[in-house]
């Protein structure tokens, strides 16, 4: 049972998992920013639409990359860098005007970006223990060596 949780679908089912709550949480906050009064936070998080779009794209994106374990380590490495340097960016920012960024990072935006960063970083970690397709390896059995009884020192094969 451990083998399945830790194997490739593993992985994906967490990238599965993550894009739709990505993508649910930028669809809610563009539906968010529709509704008026316009201004009001969703939940914690208070996104303005190009935060939201970034959101629901790295949802949908994380969807597609759960098409192979390759796909899915070449996303998380990507969302490690990516919400690593906006953790950084937007808690450099936070002691300037929120709204000097594109984003209008505020500290839980940023905490999110450290959380995806983090999972980035476990998701690669584990994608890259996981052992490829069981397809491409050769199996090696033992079970029928003919030659291993005549390689012996000698021995006969008679029973005593």
């Amino acid at each position: 049972m451990a083998e399945r949780v830790t194997g490739p679908l593993g992985w994906r089912l967490v990238h599965a998992v993550e894009g739709v709550l990505l993508m649910v949480l930028g669809a809610a906050g563009l539906i968010a920013l529709a509704v008026p009064p316009e201004d009001q936070p969703l939940v914690v998080f208070e996104l303005n639409p190009a935060h939201a779009v970034l959101l629901l794209l790295t949802g949908v994106l994380a969807l597609i990359s759960t098409w192979s374990l390759r796909t899915i380590r070449w996303f998380a490495a990507a969302e490690l860098v990516v919400f690593l340097v906006l953790f950084v960016y937007g808690t450099a920012q936070s002691t300037a005007d929120e709204s000097s960024t594109i984003f209008a990072l505020d500290p839980p935006e940023n905490f999110l970006h450290a959380a995806l960063a983090l999972l980035g970083f476990i998701v690669l970690c584990g994608a890259y223990v996981v052992p490829g397709s069981a397809g491409r390896r050769r199996l090696i059995t033992t079970t029928h060596r003919p030659k291993a009884r005549e390689a012996r020192s000698g021995e006969e094969d008679t029973p005593r």
